[in-house]
């Protein structure tokens, strides 16, 4: 158990209290994401592929901020689930598609991610909400010199 005293000085740290409540919404939004076998991570290239046409792992990797190294392991992933297809778009470049069934899949796991987004912004008082997708978008631009 936290010390009175220690609780009250973290929750005085910006960057300490934004690490422990992304923690906690991570883990919530894996546990909803559960029932439909998908992992963060999945869903977020899931996601990010079915957002465009002819996207490879290069620029979903990009936009989703996944690193190259991980791409594979995740394409690999979700095309053994059916949930993605390989299409060659040139000589070299090759396409990540949404199958049917990912698209039926990214359709359930878009109710999945209303309910709990809606379920997070409850937890804020109302009127700090309007305030918190530019905060953290400009948390999430941050970059130190």
């Amino acid at each position: 158990m936290i010390e009175p005293k220690a609780d009250a000085a973290l929750a005085e740290l910006p960057g300490y209290l934004l690490r422990r409540a992304a923690s906690v919404m991570m883990a919530e939004f894996a546990s909803r994401l559960a029932p439909l076998n998908l992992r963060i991570s999945e869903l977020t290239v899931l996601f990010v592929a079915g957002t465009g046409v002819n996207l490879t792992s290069s620029d979903i990797g990009q936009a989703a901020d996944i690193k190259r190294a991980n791409m594979p392991k995740l394409i690999d992933q979700l095309e053994q689930q059916g949930l993605i297809r390989r299409e060659p778009l040139d000589g070299r470049r090759i396409a990540i598609i949404v199958t049917d069934k990912g698209a039926a899949c990214l359709s359930e796991a878009r109710k999945v991610i209303d309910e709990f987004e809606a379920d997070l912004l409850e937890t804020i008082p109302a009127k700090h909400r309007a305030h918190l997708v530019p905060a953290l978008d400009a948390l999430r631009n941050y970059r130190s010199n």
